[in-house]
């Protein structure tokens, strides 16, 4: 299981030129670790691989199970959870990618009741997602990116606005999801983040300058950081 990516070719209209003859293999149901300095490239890759950019030339093939898959589900965890909630109300916030989808009310108000319970919001579903905390924001937007169980997971830099005990509910949750089968593309600078990683994928000024695992990367490109 892995995504190709093949000879791609990416450009802002207004910039020059960022990605050019790109070629990656990915590896999925694994925790992949995206790094690379401000302005690398990190979150325009995974926009590419999620489908909100378009490359200029290229291909990204999503292989499972032997075959291209052709209809992959994301989910997307900014940065900053306030740039994607879109309600003002948590019950509904949580339920919206179910509206999408076209389910009745009823299963979607189980559904959003369960997964509230589960992040233990259930007691302010009727509150706004503007009167909760920086970690209570971020588990109300994984909640709502977990509810339609997503194929792969896309987190970028998700703890930069959580306190170390927030991290740590986070990394659980994020551990859980990784064996129930979603696969996690996570973008990070961070040191202890990317020791985590099954994978790691290190960019620079829009090249890959890295692919394997973090032990070694950490070792040869972060040796004052891994040795700290």
């Amino acid at each position: 299981m892995r995504i190709q990516i093949s000879a791609l070719d990416f450009q802002y209209k207004i910039r020059q030129e960022l990605f050019r003859n790109i070629n990656l293999s990915i590896p999925l149901q694994r925790r992949v670790v995206i790094t690379g300095d401000s302005g690398s490239g990190k979150t325009s890759l995974v926009k590419l691989i999620s489908g909100l950019l378009k490359p200029d030339k290229g291909q990204i093939i999503f292989e499972m199970n032997g075959a291209t898959q052709r209809n992959i589900h994301f989910g997307y965890l900014f940065q900053n959870p306030d740039d994607q909630f879109i309600h003002f109300n948590i019950e509904r916030e949580v339920a919206f990618n179910l509206e999408n989808r076209g389910m009745s009310s009823a299963e979607m108000q189980v559904k959003a009741a369960e997964a509230l319970e589960e992040i233990d919001l259930i007691d302010r579903k009727s509150d706004s997602p503007n009167r909760l905390s920086g970690g209570e924001k971020q588990r109300l937007a994984l909640a709502g990116m977990m509810i339609t169980q997503p194929d792969i997971l896309i987190l970028d830099e998700p703890c930069s606005f959580l306190d170390i005990f927030t991290q740590i509910r986070l990394y659980e949750k994020i551990d859980v999801l990784i064996k129930q089968g979603v696969s996690v593309i996570w973008i990070s600078q961070e040191v202890h983040e990317i020791r985590m990683a099954d994978y790691v994928i290190a960019l620079e000024q829009g090249q890959v300058i890295y692919t394997g695992n973090s032990a070694d990367y950490l070792k040869n490109f972060r040796n004052s950081d891994y040795e700290a």
